[in-house]
């Protein structure tokens, strides 16, 4: 089994993560961001960067990160939030209002799952990749996206309650979730989807999902 870091900041919904039970049971290296080292990371071979990392501990981690994106072998989920249009090669994010209850009333946003033949999808589920999203990716043209934004014809509204828009952008991929194996030495998933956060703040089951998913992904042993 790959043996699976947690890098997180310690924010309240990061440690209501490593203290759940189900967690704890997967045995992750808890990494703390704020005082990491490249050698904390030659202990693992899989990484799950938390979501919503403050903006310092990723600059601070950001050179780790890429460093083990290149050793083969590997594997890493990006959770959202972590402004990845910022620092990871390839890839472009655009800010997204959020929905946040359209999963419960039946909305459709537009989300649409993909490429469901890719090996990932024997990990994940519909509940664990509908609920809600942050953003939309556009990414090297090896990645393969998972979940994307299409247009909605006649949708019932175009706005959050922040007056930001949620709904897919004209002429853009608007890819919410992909897989990369080819880019980098790692294999790579990234998602705009926060699952950690909701996760540790207690509500969202599909975060939930998501997390425990993407926990059994990285962990799975290496061919």
């Amino acid at each position: 089994m790959r043996r699976t870091g947690f890098l997180h900041g310690a924010t309240f919904f990061h440690e209501a993560t490593l203290q759940d039970p189900a967690v704890i049971a997967n045995d992750l290296v808890d990494l703390y961001g704020p005082g990491l080292t490249a050698g904390q990371l030659d202990e693992v071979d899989a990484l799950y960067v938390s979501s919503r990392l403050h903006e310092s501990v990723l600059e601070r981690v950001t050179p780790h990160v890429l460093e083990f994106l290149d050793r083969p072998g590997t594997r890493v989920y990006i959770d959202g939030v972590n402004r990845v249009g910022e620092w990871l090669p390839g890839t472009t994010e655009t800010v997204r209002g959020t929905n946040f209850w359209a999963w419960r009333v039946g909305e459709d946003v537009g989300r649409r799952s993909r490429n469901q033949e890719h090996p990932v999808w024997r990990y994940l589920s519909e509940r664990s990749v509908h609920w809600h999203y942050h953003g939309v990716l556009d990414h090297p043209e090896a990645a393969v996206p998972l979940v994307s934004l299409e247009p909605v014809a006649n949708p019932p509204q175009e706005v959050d309650p922040w007056g930001l828009g949620y709904r897919a952008l004209p002429g853009h991929p608007n890819t919410v979730l992909y897989c990369d194996d080819a880019t980098f030495e790692s294999e790579l998933i990234v998602s705009t989807m926060d699952a950690s956060y909701h996760h540790g703040s207690g509500f969202m089951p599909g975060a939930t999902q998501l997390m425990y998913r993407m926990m059994r992904w990285l962990a799975e042993p290496a061919a």
